[in-house]
């Protein structure tokens, strides 16, 4: 009697929520703010772990934040959105509590935006389930307690696809040129951040502009107002790079050729140039310990460039094994660094490994599910295709250069959409009876 009782209440409650997920979604994104601010004030402040790159973007910003200083090639090996962001903080507070306080509402909004691109992409009942995966998402609360670009890439990248999405579906003209130029916007600023984000958006639009469903027209409209949207930025941003690298034209910043060259001198650990020292976590986590020494800068672009083609010339087979390991690694089940190095890595570990099982996986599936059943040419002019392409776009950043989990961490919003509307495909082919029967009789139906 008691297990009928508690089955019916089970039936009713799967139906309630399912019929409305905000029901389940509300409560869940209240508990994910919670978290996020439990997280960062009690257990990762992240003024505590600023060394390595946190340590670079702070100094940075501490320098830039004097008005009378004259920036300098080494101020520009990064993107300028991170250091310049801190830097307004750093001159209202130098305690960046303000700063810690931004993460964390950064942090919070992350599962909204992705909420958003579910919507605009699909529909509110699929928003509703990726608010409530996104609010328990370990890596959108994590990356709250560090002073890197990477949560504020999070936001970014879901706030950038919806706007674009909802650009070119809109019927009113006004709207579509408003999303188009915030689109425009965000694409300028999540470059700011972190230059992978160009190739992987132009991959996103250009796969949507040129296969998925949907009147041409529109797509041309919108992708042009963002061109035209952005420049003005790019043109500023590279104004900014160039001057401080002394005259020696950089877009967005000078050390894109010195990452192209650790990827591709051979199995390092990390390289050691005449003026500083870098290495890939990956590598490390790979096992290697070489570090060997070159006689230029890190930003020295030409010879660079020059020591890391002559070694893919002398080493053809190798270059190419280490550059499609780079992809392989950004999609590794690893915990990211920095934390893997801290004691959140237990954790942070496990849940990438639950991440690849029931989200990345599945939105794999998907794909293959939707072509299998439609045909190719449907995948391939599906919303759930142009949202994917965007990890082509990253993985092409990462085949160039060096890969690791943590420069994936920003697009996984990507895996999350997908991921939800693979169950809700599940679902609505095999309806909640295959959850019914598993109760009863404690078997999955064949």
């Amino acid at each position: 009697m008691r297990n009928t009782k508690l089955g019916a209440f089970l039936r009713k409650l799967t139906a309630l929520v399912g019929r409305f997920p905000l029901l389940a979604a509300l409560p869940v994104y209240v508990w994910g703010v919670v978290w996020r601010v439990q997280h960062v004030f009690v257990r990762h402040d992240p003024r505590s772990t600023v060394f390595s790159d946190m340590g670079m973007y702070v100094g940075i910003a501490r320098r830039l934040a004097d008005p009378s200083y004259v920036m300098t090639k080494y101020d520009v090996t990064h993107p300028p959105a991170t250091s310049w962001l801190f830097s307004q903080f750093y001159q209202r507070d130098a305690s960046f509590f303000e700063l810690m306080l931004l993460q964390i509402v950064v942090a919070s909004l992350i599962p909204l935006a992705v909420g958003w691109l579910a919507c605009v992409a699909f529909d509110r009942r699929s928003a509703a389930w990726a608010v409530v995966v996104s609010s328990c998402y370990f890596n959108y609360v994590e990356f709250a307690g560090f002073f890197l670009a990477e949560v504020y890439m999070m936001l970014l990248i879901p706030l950038c696809m919806a706007s674009y999405l909802v650009a070119v579906s809109t019927p009113s003209l006004a709207r579509r040129l408003g999303f188009a130029i915030l689109g425009g916007l965000l694409f300028l600023v999540a470059v700011a951040f972190k230059t992978v984000a160009g190739p992987a958006l132009a991959g996103f639009f250009a796969v949507h502009w040129l296969f998925t469903t949907g009147a041409r027209k529109p797509k041309t409209l919108v992708l042009a107002v963002m061109v035209v949207s952005t420049l003005p930025g790019l043109a500023v941003i590279g104004q900014r790079c160039t001057q401080a690298n002394g005259g020696q034209f950089c877009l967005p910043s000078n050390k894109s050729a010195a990452d192209f060259l650790l990827g591709h001198y051979d199995r390092v650990a990390s390289i050691q140039w005449t003026d500083a020292t870098f290495g890939s976590p990956s590598a490390l986590q790979h096992g290697y310990s070489a570090s060997p020494k070159v006689p230029f800068s890190i930003t020295d672009h030409e010879q660079n460039m020059e020591a890391a083609w002559q070694w893919i010339d002398e080493h053809k087979l190798e270059a190419a094994v280490l550059s499609v390991q780079h992809v392989f690694d950004m999609f590794a089940p690893n915990a990211p660094w920095p934390t893997i190095w801290t004691g959140e890595w237990p954790v942070a570990q496990a849940q990438m490994y639950l991440f690849v099982i029931f989200l990345i996986w599945p939105s794999m599936l998907l794909l293959f599910d939707i072509g299998t059943v439609n045909g190719p040419m449907a995948m391939l002019r599906s919303t759930e295709c142009a949202l994917a392409s965007v990890l082509v776009g990253v993985s092409l950043g990462v085949f160039i250069a060096t890969g690791e989990p943590r420069y994936r961490l920003p697009f996984d919003c990507v895996f999350i959409v997908l991921g939800v509307q693979f169950y809700r495909r599940m679902l609505a082919r095999h309806g909640w009876r295959l959850f019914r029967r598993a109760y009863h009789t404690g078997r999955m139906p064949a």
